[in-house]
């Protein structure tokens, strides 16, 4: 049984996304789902207020308590679990050291094509401070033993601006049981100061921030007919209501359908969660949660009459139903129990700790 350290900053909660991430590699580690590994510990720290505060403990305070914890240890790999971290990876480290890589937005900026209009992601002209702190990032992460990905989309990045660097894709798994109607039902009652039963509940999530395109949503109801607008209740999950980890749950599984618009994702979290759920989504055709969407629910991300059709056609279905709830599409259930249960996850990190483990071996020969 050979043993990793997980390391991260902040301890961020499990209703974001790299909180939710870190979480489940630490929970598969727990639960024996990667063959072979054990978590011997985890590095991480508070949420800390104030600017000079948070800075003197990322830059200084908490690289030196990883490189100590190091020193000392008899763990055979340290894992941090997300590229904004990638400047505590040790100098001159004598084990191994991966970084997971959800994206490269931040440190690569760029403009998203493919959307009604580029959509700008990361900030192009950071700050001195900000850009001090991507040249530690770059650092880091080409001092990493091997850079895990959470999809194809971002491994073609990686190689891309780390071209020298191993790297393994291990996307992140989704908890289906937790999501799955059968085996954790919630009441849509939890909704009720959103809800109205008695419309076709649609659910968007995400932020305000462009490339979640919630503008785009607000067109494809313009342009629907008045008759399916005052049937449809639409909930923006993230951007206007704020739901509690019980009420998401009961969204997914009591929403007709989960548009989701967006121009572009590391790995793309809600779509995912939704078909754990049994919940219908829409979204666009784009990288790199197009990688685990079934055809069938992609949409051009510019054809707004393909958009309103298809929620027609939702509507449809609610109104010949008689308004009543749906039945779970299991279809959808099973594709993301195949392709993403914590067993898939737990075997493919296995594979890349085993990865990292052959390399630093060879390098340092």
């Amino acid at each position: 049984m050979r043993r990793v350290i997980l390391a991260r900053g902040a301890a961020l909660p499990s209703n974001t996304g790299l909180g939710r991430a870190h979480q489940a590699i630490e929970a598969n580690l727990q639960r024996a789902l990667v063959p072979n590994w054990t978590r011997i510990k985890t590095i991480q720290h508070g949420i800390i207020f104030g600017a000079i505060f948070r800075l003197h403990r990322r830059w200084f305070k908490h690289p030196k308590v990883v490189s100590e914890e190091l020193m000392n240890t008899q763990a055979d790999i340290l894992h941090i679990t997300d590229q904004e971290q990638a400047h505590l990876v040790p100098k001159n480290s004598e084990i191994p050291v991966v970084v997971t890589v959800h994206d490269l937005f931040n440190i690569c900026p760029r403009l998203i094509e493919g959307s009604d209009v580029p959509i700008p992601v990361g900030e192009p002209n950071p700050g001195i401070i900000r850009g001090r702190d991507i040249s530690k990032l770059r650092a880091g992460l080409s001092r990493a033993d091997l850079l895990i990905c959470i999809s194809d989309m971002t491994l073609r990045e990686v190689v891309k601006e780390f071209p020298d660097k191993p790297v393994a894709l291990v996307r992140n798994q989704v908890e289906v049981d937790y999501w799955s109607p059968e085996k954790n039902p919630q009441p849509r009652e939890l909704l009720a100061e959103y809800d109205d039963d008695s419309k076709c509940l649609i659910i968007t999530i995400g932020s305000d921030e462009p490339r979640k395109r919630l503008s785009f949503v607000r067109q494809i109801l313009n342009n629907l007919p008045e008759e399916v607008t005052q049937d449809i209740n639409l909930i923006n999950i993230g951007s206007e209501v704020k739901l509690n980890e019980e009420q998401l749950v009961a969204a997914f599984q009591h929403a007709e359908l989960l548009l989701f618009p967006s121009a572009g994702e590391g790995f793309g979290y809600p779509p995912v969660e939704a078909m754990a759920a049994g919940c219908p989504v829409l979204a666009s055709n784009l990288p790199a949660h197009n990688e685990i969407i079934p055809k069938h629910c992609l949409l051009s991300p510019t054809d707004i009459r393909a958009w309103t059709e298809a929620i027609e056609k939702i509507h449809t279905e609610w109104r010949r139903a008689g308004g009543v709830p749906r039945h779970p599409d299991e279809e959808l259930m099973n594709h993301v129990g195949s392709l993403l249960s914590p067993t898939t996850h737990g075997s493919a990190l296995a594979r890349a700790y085993d990865l990292a483990i052959s390399n630093h071996q060879i390098e340092t020969k």
